[in-house]
């Protein structure tokens, strides 16, 4: 008898699971179907921490073309890094949020949409060779993160910045109008939701 419980209740909980859900966040464009509640609160979670992301976009391109010395072939665009996004979420959770997969969903929904699009491969490769040879002369490997050793962190900021997206200002203000009343680079710009 109690295992007829067990697998009824095993069997309903899959069964609800399968239902598709569609997460709700402040897009104007419609959001993915996805298979199951946990993945629509991943995504969720992965967008606003990608919003927050894409708040900074003008602030870590110049950033990145203001690194010493200057050694990159090409100004970099407006830009957001997802992993970092996912890394972010991954220690305030304590690993036990969403993970890359799920924030991988978000940038192609946004990619979808028109609102990222992929830096080209040379531009990615220039952007890792332009913060190495920052550390190098910074000789900064050591006061990133005591703990790590350098090896770790060449690694771990390669994939970081392999995964950079450049973001295309006029698309996502038409996907978040919102963000022209976010106090960032995005209240100077106009879009649907500009301020008169």
């Amino acid at each position: 008898m109690l295992q007829r419980l067990v697998r009824a209740v095993i069997n309903r909980s899959s069964v609800a699971e399968v239902v598709k859900t569609i997460p709700t966040g402040p897009a104007t464009i419609p959001y993915p179907q996805l298979d199951t509640r946990a993945q629509a609160l991943g995504f969720a979670l992965c967008e606003k921490r990608l919003l927050t992301e894409i708040e900074l976009a003008q602030d870590t391109a110049r950033a990145l073309n203001d690194l010493e010395p200057q050694v990159l072939r090409f100004v970099v665009p407006w830009i957001v890094l997802p992993t970092r996004a996912t890394n972010g979420i991954a220690e305030d959770t304590k690993g036990q949020g969403p993970h890359r997969g799920d924030m991988q969903v978000v940038v192609e929904w946004l990619v979808a949409a028109g609102a990222l699009r992929p830096l080209t491969e040379f531009e990615r490769d220039e952007l890792v060779r332009a913060e190495e040879a920052h550390r190098m002369a910074q000789d900064s490997w050591k006061t990133l993160i005591e703990w790590k050793p350098a090896e770790y962190l060449e690694v771990f900021d390669r994939e970081v910045t392999r995964d950079a997206w450049e973001v295309l200002p006029t698309v996502v203000l038409e996907v978040y109008p919102t963000l022209v009343s976010s106090g960032t680079a995005w209240s100077n710009l106009e879009g649907p939701g500009a301020h008169p």
